[in-house]
């Protein structure tokens, strides 16, 4: 039985490899960010509920904008101005405040069909810095205004300007006295927001909007303004739009990196966004939302937190206020097991939250990725998940899973064999029964290429 086991998995992996493994195509995608830093597990429930109330906002203006066949760049626009709005973000109504007490906002847009992009720093009195910015990408022939002179262009279009106390920062000490508030334990938080998107045509565009950092010195400008630091947007890679510390972000030109990573080395966005986040950055420096020109989206930060967002149009909603942590896969060989085993108990944590976007994540994003079970094989990651949906359409049906029993055949130095036992507890048909993983290691990380789960008799 092993060695037609081993003749299979020898054909099977002559089919594989990391460059053949596409990201399925989708009609139109969108992601959004609130910022990264904090560790949302020490904030009030209030807070955590406001945070989680203007994403879903902010995501469904810009959902309702592409899936009516809306154009890329207004979707942006449009997440970016609900999060702008919103006092809980650092950006418009909510931004920081400077070390004498004012507000300084900066924004840029960029259309990835044409890379025509602006930009403002330093804006006093626009409610809406991302309007703005595209504003200067669209009637002048700059890409940046700054300062007194942005505020008069800012005039000059008539867009809607508000007085300074309208910025209630909660970094604002007076502020706090007056309304007898506490500092907030989760301090400091980069609460720039962003958003990148995928439209029907296939063009791409991004946007970053921020009130800075806190107490930060006048006339300080981060990365939200520059492009190919902050922002980014090429309809051959992907759309970009970072959270964090801006002079690193400036110093490694990290929207741009990622997209040159793709462009120049034919690297997937996993990989170019990984790279970037594990080992050019430092650990506790920020976040990225990205989106490639397939409507594959990868978000990942390296801070405690990051309030993010994602749907497209195969029906994913979802939002975060951090993203569960994916193992490296870059460790020696003699701790894969450990890793694996990692990913397969987070899958059951992820099942068992009713979370099966996240339940996904490790599964190989490639049409050649197989699925087996009752008899029937299903073949690409679109499918597998779509099958999925079909039989566990909610949380009841989904119920609470283990996986137990697990034994582990190595394939080689990049391959893994794991088989085992799992159990599905709910109200209604509890089940059970064995299953077979494959992982292979593509590029960083420890993908499943192939799941055949059986059924134990009642």
């Amino acid at each position: 039985m092993r060695i037609i086991l081993s003749l299979f998995l020898a054909v099977f992996f002559m089919n594989l490899s990391p460059s053949s493994a596409d990201e399925p195509s989708v009609q139109w995608a969108i992601a959004i960010h609130g910022g990264a830093g904090g560790n949302p597990a020490k904030w009030e429930d209030r807070k955590r509920a406001a945070r989680k109330e203007g994403l879903e906002k902010a995501l469904s203006a810009g959902k309702a904008v592409l899936e009516s066949g809306g154009e890329a760049m207004d979707a942006v626009e449009a997440a970016i101005r609900v999060l702008e709005d919103d006092a809980s973000f650092n950006a418009g109504r909510g931004a920081v405040l400077t070390e004498d007490g004012k507000a300084e906002l900066d924004a840029s847009i960029m259309d990835g069909k044409t890379r025509a992009c602006g930009a403002v720093a330093g804006v006093t009195r626009t409610k809406n810095p991302i309007g703005l910015a595209r504003l200067v990408m669209s009637q002048t022939k700059h890409v940046l205004l700054a300062g007194p002179g942005a505020d008069e262009f800012a005039e000059e279009q008539k867009v809607p300007l508000v007085k300074p106390d309208y910025f209630l920062s909660k970094f604002d000490n007076s502020y706090r006295r007056k309304n007898n508030l506490a500092a907030d334990a989760s301090e400091p938080h980069f609460g720039t927001v962003g958003c990148v998107a995928l439209d029907q045509s296939g063009n791409l565009a991004a946007g970053t909007s921020t009130g800075g950092t806190a107490q930060k010195l006048p006339g300080r400008v981060g990365d939200s303004p520059i492009v190919g630091a902050g922002t980014y947007a090429s309809n051959d890679t992907c759309a970009v739009s970072g959270t964090g510390v801006g002079e690193e972000y400036i110093r490694h030109s990290v929207a741009y990196d990622i997209a040159a990573q793709m462009r120049y080395a034919n690297r997937s966005l996993e990989d170019a966004v990984t790279e970037v986040m594990t080992q050019r950055l430092e650990q506790g420096v920020g976040g990225l939302i990205t989106v490639s020109r397939t409507g594959k989206i990868e978000m990942q930060h390296n801070t405690p937190g990051m309030s993010c967002g994602a749907a497209d149009s195969t029906g994913r909603f979802d939002t975060h206020l951090k993203l569960a942590a994916e193992p490296d896969a870059g460790e020696d060989r003699e701790n894969a097991e450990r890793v694996i085993a990692a990913i397969i108990h987070q899958q059951a944590s992820d099942w068992s939250d009713g979370d099966l976007d996240a339940f996904m994540k490790p599964y190989w994003r490639s049409d050649n990725l197989t699925f087996s079970s009752g008899g029937k094989v299903t073949r690409g990651f679109d499918a597998t998940l779509a099958s999925y949906r079909k039989r566990y359409p909610d949380k009841a049906t989904m119920g609470m899973t283990t996986f137990s029993d697990l034994e582990f055949l190595k394939l080689g130095d990049d391959a893994m064999q794991v088989i085992g036992t799992w159990k599905l507890d709910r109200d209604k048909d509890p089940i059970g029964g064995k299953f077979t993983l494959v992982f292979k290691r593509i590029d960083h990380a420890w993908k499943i290429v192939h799941d055949h789960t059986s059924l134990l008799a009642k």
